[in-house]
């Protein structure tokens, strides 16, 4: 009973603390240029999310609100916690083509049961640069978190299952949506959810 209030909980916190936008139509935010695979492995209670540390050139760059740009200033120094941090929701419009929301559900439940076995915080990048991406994918439902700063982040796998479910619910069909985004409100990470 504890694990779903706190899951209703961070959901409200995400309700209240996001504001939905739109992207027009604009085309999911994946593209990832001469992408270097660091790590591979299967995370959650059947090891049947597939989990990637990747690092990407010429990723294109989100303003939190939802400008897609090239240049990015960089803030070297030690890793931050970002956990709780508020983020502006962007949806692809149109509709149609977005991931099937049970897909992603087993996504977020993954990362659920991994903060209850392994922790909640986990860092996010690999190297700390720009363009250092973590992505999860089960079925047709892939996620992933893009460092945009030059900065190691620490990240929450709580908040991170409570956007997968806001993204995949608010960002469907039923919404004239196809999957979207959470940018940092500093335009410093963001995380997608999108059709594999």
């Amino acid at each position: 009973m504890q694990y779903l209030a706190l899951l209703t909980a961070s959901l409200s916190f995400l309700a209240s603390s996001v504001s939905a936008a739109s992207l027009g139509s604009a085309a999911s935010l994946n593209v990832c240029k001469n992408e270097v695979v660091a790590s591979e492995t299967f995370i959650g209670k059947d090891h049947n999310v597939k989990l990637t540390t990747s690092h990407c050139d010429g990723v294109p760059q989100v303003s939190s609100q939802g400008a897609v740009f090239n240049k990015r200033q960089h803030t070297p120094g030690p890793p931050v916690n970002v956990c709780g941090n508020q983020c502006d929701t962007h949806c692809f419009n149109p509709s149609g083509g977005g991931p099937n929301e049970n897909d992603c559900a087993v996504i977020a439940d993954a990362l659920l049961y991994d903060e209850q076995n392994t922790g909640d915080l986990f860092n996010i990048t690999y190297n700390g640069s720009p363009g250092d991406k973590v992505t999860m994918q089960y079925g047709s439902c892939l996620t992933y978190f893009l460092n945009q700063n030059s900065r190691d982040f620490i990240y929450c796998r709580s908040d991170w299952s409570s956007l997968v479910t806001w993204l995949s619910g608010d960002c469907n069909a039923a919404n004239n949506a196809h999957g979207g985004l959470c940018v940092a409100t500093d335009g410093d990470w963001y995380i997608q959810v999108q059709h594999a």
